[in-house]
């Protein structure tokens, strides 16, 4: 583990922040690259992700947060202590989301063509941001005696499950599906939407493995979030094919019958 890559005096450079800030750069330049081919101005993009960069941090931190109020609720004064980690995922994804949809409109920009364009990038940032994790020694893995276990655990020699390492790799992957899909010619915001399965997936997956709060039984908070984001995204792509489907195949209706008459 190396929580702090750099020291330059008195300033620290934290493993943890760098790859955040790392991963969101690299998210925002492949996005504003490839901004064009959806008709949409690369600075679109970067304004986007400087509001979403902040919206997320905050969403993220907040659902941390309550996820572990017992522990910030002796300790408040430790909510703003970013440094040493401590960000949900699934807390930035709502109010980044959230912010999105907002920029979008006062942009006049379709979300959903939006959502098309940043799934591959956000893939990409989460594989980077997940250095940080490992380095940094926190969202670790059980103790296992599988020859995959290593250190993993800032302050802990017990060899655990690289979970971040898991989440890096899966996330990678993730990201090559979605570039590769990009011009996958059904409505837009599909991708968007298989994004937000194929990540709750993958991150059901890693919680397996994870040491991380519990909800019910054997059932992780996280896994409980992403079976929720995994139905409602299935139900959007469901229902927008449908309507898409009745549509065409009320023009053919119509198209016929005019041409019979």
């Amino acid at each position: 583990m190396k929580p702090i890559l750099w020291q330059i005096g008195p300033l620290s450079i934290y493993a943890y922040g760098f790859f955040l800030a790392l991963g969101f750069l690299a998210a925002t330049y492949f996005a504003a690259a490839i901004a064009k081919e959806r008709a949409i101005k690369p600075e679109h993009v970067v304004d986007l992700s400087l509001l979403v960069c902040v919206a997320s941090i905050v969403g993220a931190r907040l659902g941390f947060v309550l996820l572990e109020f017992p522990y910030y609720r002796v300790h408040p004064w430790e909510i703003l202590r970013l440094r040493e980690g401590g960000l949900s995922f699934h807390g930035g994804l709502i109010l980044g989301v959230a912010a999105g949809i907002w920029f979008c409109r006062r942009r006049q920009i379709s979300p959903w063509q939006m959502a098309d364009l940043v799934a591959p990038a956000i893939a990409l940032g989460t594989a980077i941001a997940r250095i940080g994790c490992l380095l940094n020694g926190c969202c670790y893995g059980y103790v296992t005696d599988l020859p995959v276990g290593l250190p993993v655990a800032l302050g802990d020699v017990s060899h655990r499950h690289p979970t971040q390492i898991y989440a890096s790799i899966a996330n990678l992957l993730l990201f090559v599906y979605l570039y590769r899909r990009r011009h996958h010619g059904r409505f837009d915001g599909y991708l968007g939407l298989v994004y937000l399965i194929l990540y709750s997936i993958l991150r059901s997956i890693v919680e397996v493995f994870r040491e991380s709060q519990l909800l019910l039984g054997p059932i992780k908070v996280a896994q409980a979030f992403s079976f929720l984001v995994i139905i409602g995204a299935g139900t959007a792509i469901y229902v927008i094919e449908a309507r898409h489907q009745t549509k065409e195949g009320t023009a053919r209706l119509v198209s016929r019958r005019t041409g019979e008459e």
